[in-house]
């Protein structure tokens, strides 16, 4: 591994070239990488990769605006897993990730509902993990606490529709 953060700044502008590549799946490969070297550096050396989390989230957005739920689904979990490693990374921008991620868990027409709880996931991850990024901002957690609650109504309506659909046979 040190001999890779050596070059961390020449990685870090590589990997940026390809996180704003036009492909959505060379943008996810790189998004990949990022994730797979940030969890496996130190902390100290991963503070140079900070510069790469708009484009990281611009993955995100892409995937959400061309409705690709692989895609989608795919960078959230990077997103997610690098939020249980390494949460302070996100802090220079937490509240601009959180209102970035918020219109994805608002959309209730995914094929896989599940890709609504991602974004919460990794919010609450980073919270949880990291309580300083949300402490003083009592608007943000209000917010949050909204969108928890908004999401487990959704849930739970999904849930009670599904109950009550006719059986075939009956």
């Amino acid at each position: 591994m040190d001999h890779i953060i050596q070059f961390k700044d020449d990685l870090a502008k590589t990997l940026g070239t390809c996180l704003l590549h036009s492909s959505l799946d060379i943008k996810l490969a790189a998004l990949q990488a990022t994730s797979n070297l940030l969890s496996t550096a130190e902390r100290k050396d991963t503070k140079a990769f900070t510069v790469l989390i708009p484009s990281m989230l611009k993955v995100i957005n892409d995937a959400f605006v061309a409705q690709d739920e692989v895609v989608l689904e795919d960078a959230l979990v990077e997103f997610n897993e690098l939020a249980e490693i390494e949460p302070a990374f996100f802090k220079p921008y937490f509240v601009n990730i959180y209102s970035a991620i918020k219109p994805i868990i608002d959309y209730k027409d995914f094929a896989n509902s599940s890709i609504r709880q991602q974004p919460l996931e990794f919010v609450v991850t980073l919270v949880e993990r990291k309580p300083s990024l949300a402490q003083k901002d009592i608007a943000l957690l209000k917010d949050m606490l909204e969108q928890i609650f908004k999401l487990m109504i959704d849930i739970d309506e999904d849930i009670d529709s599904e109950w009550l659909k006719p059986k075939e046979g009956f």
